[in-house]
């Protein structure tokens, strides 16, 4: 038996996850706009260091990749929703 009130629900928790990973993508496609202005750290060797532009470079690659096979599967999520008619 399929209750309406529950496939709602589930369509808006999935819009929620779509809505959520567009957003950290805008922010991390601005993020990158702010590499070119990553200057060299001075390199101490007492306290703490400030990541190299290489560092941060390779966090936000990887982010991306993360977000990709995320969304990735989020989109097989939809399909299999859709195919069992958003029944839970």
């Amino acid at each position: 038996m399929q209750i309406q009130a529950l496939n709602n629900r589930a369509k808006d928790k999935y819009q929620e996850l779509h809505n959520a990973l567009e957003a950290v993508r805008i922010i991390l496609e601005e993020a990158k706009k702010l590499h070119e202005k990553i200057t060299e750290p001075p390199r101490e060797e007492v306290g703490w260091q400030v990541p190299d532009k290489d560092d941060v470079e390779g966090a936000h690659y990887k982010a991306v990749e993360q977000l990709n096979t995320l969304h990735a599967s989020t989109v097989k999520w939809e399909k299999q929703l859709v195919a069992n008619g958003w029944r839970v």
